[in-house]
This record gives structure tokens, C-alpha cells and sequence, in this order.
């Protein structure tokens, strides 16, 4: 993966996750997230249904066949985000599972990344810490009974993708010297 990436990854999950802390107050914050999301099926869904009903030929006349996994995948996107955006509270709960299994899967993703990936170099024991916090973090989540810890649910998501954020950029700080000495030609 490009250094590119990897910045915009961080500042992306750093500024989520401030966003989360920032907002966890807000009684219907999952509600919000939950309808945004509503949206960004809803309306892919739509572009995709037209550009697959409309589609041009080679020689520039519209051709208005489409196929059936094209129409069924979007008409599937629509009917989702349309129910998300009619009934939000319903995906509330769900929402919350989400986050935490969000966690847990990204706390993995660290691990492996900090043991595996980042070899040759060794990175020191306390890079792991963030990681199994997270991991530890989104088991607590998917313990609890999140319809009634909605703000809690939040504030710990949004606290863990900051942390992670700061973990990420110093891994990336303190990997980039090694692996510039590697490239260096002998």
C-alpha cells in the first residue's frame, strides 16, 4: 500500500472518530448515522438502476436492455436504504453491533499488520496495546445491551478510531526510517 494511502486513512479514522466523540451526546446520533447511510444506498442505487437501463452501444445509439444482476442489485441497494431512511430505529441496535464488531476486525487488522506485515521490522510490545484494546473494547459492545448505551456505544467507537489513528501514525513514523534504510542501495 502506498505511504498516500495510509496518510489519508489515518487522517480519515481520526477525523470519524473525533466526530464520534464530538457528537456521542446527541440522543439520536445512531439515528443520523443510520439514515446517512440510508442515503449512500439509496442513491448509488438509483445511478446504478439508470446506467444499467441505459446504456450506450459502441456506435452511440442507446441500448435499454440491462442485466438482471445489475437491476436486482440495485433495485436490493434502493429498497435497504429506503427502509433505513423510513425506519431508522430498527437499525439502531444493528448499527451498534456493527461498531463493535468494526472494532474488533480493525483491532485484528493491527495486530496483523504490526506482527506480519511490518517485518523485517520489529516494532516494539506496546504498539500492540491500542490493538487488543480495541479487540477488548468491541466484545464489551457486542456484551452489552446497546439499545440503551447508544452514547456509550459511540463515545467508545469513537475514542478506539482516534487511538488507532495516533497508533497508525506512529507505526508509520517509526517504520519509515527502517524501510528507507532498506531501500538505500549497498
Amino acid at each position: 500500500m502506498k505511504s498516500g494511502n495510509n496518510w489519508l486513512t489515518i487522517i480519515i479514522v481520526f477525523v470519524v472518530g473525533v466526530l464520534l466523540i464530538v457528537w456521542h451526546a446527541r440522543v439520536d446520533i445512531l439515528s443520523w448515522i443510520v439514515v446517512a447511510v440510508g442515503l449512500m444506498l439509496v442513491i448509488p442505487g438509483l445511478y446504478s438502476l439508470i446506467s444499467a437501463m441505459v446504456r450506450k452501444k459502441d456506435d452511440g445509439q442507446i441500448n435499454y436492455s440491462a442485466s438482471s444482476a445489475s437491476i436486482v442489485a440495485s433495485v436490493g441497494a434502493m429498497a435497504l436504504g429506503a427502509w433505513m431512511l423510513i425506519q431508522p430505529t430498527f437499525f439502531v441496535g444493528l448499527l451498534a453491533y456493527i461498531f463493535a464488531a468494526l472494532l474488533i476486525l480493525y483491532g485484528i487488522f493491527h495486530i496483523i499488520v504490526i506482527g506480519f506485515w511490518a517485518k523485517p521490522i520489529v516494532l516494539p510490545m506496546w504498539f500492540y496495546v491500542i490493538p487488543v484494546l480495541m479487540i477488548v473494547a468491541g466484545v464489551v459492545l457486542l456484551c452489552t445491551s446497546v439499545r440503551t448505551l447508544n452514547s456509550a456505544v459511540v463515545l467508545i467507537t469513537g475514542i478506539a478510531l482516534v487511538a488507532s489513528a495516533v497508533n497508525s501514525l506512529l507505526e508509520m513514523v517509526s517504520m519509515s526510517p527502517a524501510r528507507t534504510r532498506q531501500q538505500l542501495p549497498e
